[in-house]
């Protein structure tokens, strides 16, 4: 740039700083902060709110409040952001009571935590089976007049789920409708999820043709959401699975898990669909999706089948 007589500003190096810290080269940030001083140029919050952010992620920020410290001593006021990254850091290390003091110093000092903030804190808390303390948080940020969003929903609702309580996840989905916030993928796995594991699946198939009602397409946790229930339940999950199958998304890791499952049950014509549809869709089954099906048609004696299975195997061999 210098040799084109355009010289690097503040922003220049900040977007530098953002790109290093985003490919996980901290270190390489820290010397072109270094660099900047050695340019006469001075770091601005965006500056340093990257720089925060980065070591955060990588796990080198052993003291945030002396980093705090020190942006507030160069004339700069650590804002939402910079607080947020720090919290999201120390929940992820499961310090919360470290966490939390940020974040009463964080209004302290006059900077309105946002609704980031707080779903940082609950979902640590949560994540610490403190499912009680995480909703007191969320009344105070209601209190504070701070709306919360579907991420919010979504980490409290995983949280009683996990905890069997269902009759509170009706009253978080009414508070939720209530409020205008409409469900995602990720809500209807988490209330899918919790209702195959309490074996209520009649009303986890209710949620299903709901979710697919509402045009929101089943995705890969879904499908293996599903396929793990159908493992240790009666033919009750194959309705589930169909819906799946015709309306949702899925990996080749969901196909394997759902021959597994149809094995494991010794319904191994179901098994050999799976692998037909597999090809049906582009997906080349590879030898972990055969081998569960010879194995089981090796064991209840079809012979034929079985040398069905190894001729497509030696194919794909061939084609390979």
């Amino acid at each position: 740039m210098d040799s084109l007589g355009v010289l690097p500003n503040t922003v220049t190096y900040t977007t530098l700083i953002n790109g290093l810290c985003k490919q996980g080269a901290v270190e390489k940030a820290l010397e072109l902060l270094d660099g900047m001083a050695s340019e006469g140029l001075e770091p601005d919050i965006v500056t340093y709110n990257t720089l925060v952010d980065g070591l955060c992620k990588k796990g080198l920020l052993e003291d945030p409040g002396k980093l705090l410290q020190y942006i507030i001593y160069k004339g700069h006021k650590p804002n939402v952001v910079t607080y947020s990254a720090v919290i999201d850091a120390l929940c992820k290390k499961e310090e919360i009571e470290k966490a939390k003091k940020f974040l009463k110093d964080m209004i302290s000092r006059g900077v309105q935590p946002d609704v980031v903030a707080y779903n940082t804190i609950m979902d640590g808390l949560c994540k610490m089976n403190k499912l009680q303390n995480a909703m007191k948080w969320l009344d105070e940020m209601v209190s504070k007049g701070i709306s919360p969003n579907i991420v919010t929903y979504n980490i409290v609702m995983d949280a009683h789920c996990k905890e069997g309580k269902t009759d509170e996840v009706e009253e978080l989905l009414d508070d939720m409708n209530s409020r205008g916030v409409l469900p995602d993928v990720v809500t209807y796995d988490t209330l899918i999820d919790g209702l195959c594991k309490m074996k209520e699946f009649e009303s986890a198939k209710k949620c299903m043709r709901e979710m697919v009602y509402k045009g929101i397409s089943p995705d890969v946790v879904t499908w293996n959401i599903i396929i793990d229930a159908f493992c240790t339940t009666d033919d009750v999950m194959n309705i589930l699975v169909n819906v799946v199958l015709n309306h949702g998304s899925r990996d080749y890791s969901s196909y394997i898990n759902l021959i597994k499952a149809y094995v494991k049950r010794r319904n191994i014509d179901e098994a050999i669909s799976v692998l037909k549809r597999m090809k049906q869709e582009g997906l080349k089954p590879e030898l972990d999706a055969y081998a569960p099906v010879k194995e089981m048609l090796l064991q209840m004696g079809r012979v034929d089948d079985e040398k069905d299975l190894i001729a497509q195997i030696n194919e794909k061999k061939a084609d390979d």
